[in-house]
């Protein structure tokens, strides 16, 4: 079917009808005014094309652009904005520090609003329904600052119009109106959240949203169903406890349950970067920076005694790296890294590519190695004991035989660095962690790039460190193995370090 933005444009959205974050994907492309296929997955029995479109996470929703897949919801949006840019409203605000916000807020809706959310109604135990209630009720009290800030009295996030935020937000709309019935509650309850329950009630009736929006009957009869499902999952693991309760306590077991599915370059400009030296996420900001020959003022931070600077600027999570241009704070390294690309288009070559489906790609490697490689491997010299250290290196090292392969793929065999020829975003983020690397590797005594399982990232990570940007700004490797034995469990004085670095 043809999309109502380009003649010859063919769009196909693999997804399942309940889902959130498909709703998140049709919500795009309905503001966008594209049509497209919808084709609904049995995600018990998995189509042929959802496994070969999107085979990282094999999960929805996948959107397949001129038989290209692009996968996750958030990406999905960006992409649909970028690649069709005359049709429908634009969603991205125009304004780099305007779109570096608008990402920052829709990070925090995906990272701490969305998983206390879910879990406040399907959690396996009272306990941690009741944790994660008051963790999504502190992040709706951020949101509604936000709200306030970001729409300046109008009734949208994007202003008089709805936009990426709103896009994204949007999606739980289905779900909280189901969990009214299914609950007995308002997720944005009028006395508690006025500017979000008004809003969603703006949201909700238009056109746009009206057209994709799930039946709520259906909604309602798909919830019972899967709480039934997470009761018995409930009751299932509180056999397991008992049983495991009665026999003595020689091992530590962990049971796990899976769910479903950041010189100034113009005269003007004043940049300050506040960091902490042995971040590798405040390393991805510097080497931004240093690729794109921007000149700025660097403020080595105290974590444990942070500035009031730091703390106005960053309010929110309270850590590094936060980039301030102009008395502008932009927080969230990948994010950062983005806005510096967006905000000095003629500093340097571009870190981004320029086609939409290439940026798209990038951006998902981006996030591959955060969630899948760095999330693990940050806590494998935190944890106490020898079974949970063997299951996040087994994690890690299934993440970097996978990125193994996106290096592959996006490089386009050429092999050198994931931007082709030349440095780019996925380089800039993954490098931020090198010197890491190689302390990991004189710590454990075996290397994490091993040449002989990922032989292009082994190559790679001797290339990116002989850059003159790197070799610049990483960190000394031998500082950082001093700085890692802090993380031992026996020493707990770095708590501060460890949960104010992003």
């Amino acid at each position: 079917m043809a999309a109502g933005g380009g003649g010859g444009d063919e769009l196909k959205l693999l997804g399942l009808w309940a889902s959130p974050y498909v709703l998140r994907a049709k919500f795009a492309l309905s503001f966008k005014g594209l049509s497209y296929e919808n084709v609904e997955e049995d995600l018990h029995n998995k189509s042929e094309l959802l496994l070969s479109s999107n085979p990282v996470h094999k999960k929805v929703p996948v959107l397949i652009h001129n038989g290209k897949p692009i996968c996750e919801s958030q990406i999905i949006v960006e992409y649909v904005d970028e690649a069709f840019p005359d049709a429908g409203v634009s969603l991205l605000p125009s304004d780099p520090y305007d779109r570096a916000v608008a990402r920052f807020w829709a990070a925090y809706i995906n990272d701490k609003f969305m998983p206390a959310w879910q879990k406040a109604s399907l959690g396996l135990t009272e306990e941690e329904k009741a944790e994660a209630v008051k963790q999504m009720l502190a992040a709706i009290e951020n949101l509604e600052t936000a709200f306030k800030e970001l729409s300046r009295g109008k009734p949208f996030f994007g202003g008089d119009t709805a936009g990426y935020l709103d896009v994204t937000l949007g999606t739980v709309v289905g779900w909280a109106r189901a969990g009214e019935v299914l609950f007995g509650r308002k997720l944005f309850d009028a006395t508690r959240s006025p500017l979000l329950a008004a809003w969603m009630e703006r949201f909700v009736a238009l056109d746009a949203v009206k057209a994709v929006l799930p039946d709520n009957a259906e909604l309602i009869e798909y919830g019972k169903m899967r709480m039934a499902h997470y009761a018995k999952l409930a009751a299932a693991l509180a056999a397991a406890n008992k049983k495991r309760n009665t026999h003595t306590h020689k091992h530590r077991h962990i049971v796990s349950i899976g769910g479903t599915g950041e010189m100034a370059g113009a005269g003007r400009d004043e940049l300050k970067l506040l960091g902490m030296w042995a971040s590798p996420y405040v390393s991805r900001a510097k080497l931004a920076l240093q690729l794109k020959g921007v000149s700025y003022e660097y403020i080595e931070e105290d974590l444990g005694n942070k500035s009031d600077l730091f703390l106005r600027s960053n309010p929110v999570h309270k850590t590094v790296p936060v980039l301030i241009h102009n008395g502008n704070p932009i927080c969230e390294s990948s994010i950062i890294v983005q806005y510096i690309d967006e905000s000095f288009p003629s500093s340097a070559a571009s870190l981004l590519p320029a086609d939409p489906y290439d940026r798209t790609v990038a951006r998902f490697w981006a996030a591959y190695i955060d969630d899948k490689l760095a999330a693990p491997w940050r806590m494998v010299y935190r944890v106490k004991t020898e079974e949970e250290r063997d299951e996040l290196m087994k994690q890690t090292l299934a993440a970097v035989d996978v990125l193994e392969g996106g290096l592959k793929e996006c490089s386009k065999g050429k092999g050198c660095f994931f931007g082709g020829d030349s440095v780019g975003y996925v380089d800039v983020v993954l490098g931020g962690l090198v010197s890491w690397v190689h302390a990991s590797d004189k710590l454990s005594g075996a290397k994490l790039f091993d040449a002989a399982k990922a032989p292009l990232l082994a190559a790679w990570l001797g290339r990116f460190g002989e850059l003159d940007a790197a070799k610049a700004v990483l960190q000394d490797v031998d500082k950082v193995v001093e700085y890692t034995k802090k993380f031992q469990p026996r020493d707990s004085g770095t708590a501060a370090d460890r949960q104010a670095v992003n």
